[in-house]
């Protein structure tokens, strides 16, 4: 008799788990989609199920958040001038996103990934002269993001 009790209590749990876990996944699938309705009009779907886009010679991305990733990203990426533009988008909480700069310093052989604030400057002092120097192409990327997703810098 006792058995008995633990196998409903085991079973319940086990239901509210799984329960928990449709309604975390019905919901994440929604916000993704409206992320992809938002962000990725007139984008093309690509073999890994990303969204990409040329434009202005750059590289333009959409990315779906993973199962268990509560944000997500956009990125635009200007080769030529090895600096890419990475926006982090909430799926649920807030729609505050934050952003950061990837530059590439062929000079000095570096790769530096520098998080900025909404008008894509930092506060930190050693990043402000590598950002300086690539200024023409952030403000390029700034126009083009702002051009696709409205983000105003």
């Amino acid at each position: 008799m006792l058995s008995l009790n633990y196998k409903k209590v085991f079973l319940k749990i086990m239901i509210g788990i799984v329960g928990i876990f449709a309604l975390y996944f019905g919901i994440h699938t929604y916000a993704n989609g409206q992320l992809v309705k938002t962000y990725a009009k007139g984008f093309e779907q690509n073999p890994l199920g990303d969204y990409a886009k040329n434009e202005s010679d750059m590289v333009l991305t959409v990315y779906e958040a993973p199962l268990f990733q509560t944000y997500t990203n956009l990125s635009v990426s200007n080769s030529k001038e090895k600096v890419d533009l990475i926006v982090w988008v909430p799926l649920f909480y807030s729609k505050e996103l934050s952003y950061g700069l990837i530059v590439i310093d062929d000079e000095n052989n570096a790769t530096y990934q520098i998080e900025v604030n909404n008008h894509l400057e930092t506060d930190d002092e050693k990043y402000k002269h590598i950002l300086q120097k690539k200024q023409n192409a952030i403000n390029e990327i700034k126009s083009v993001a702002k051009k696709e997703w409205g983000l105003n810098f």
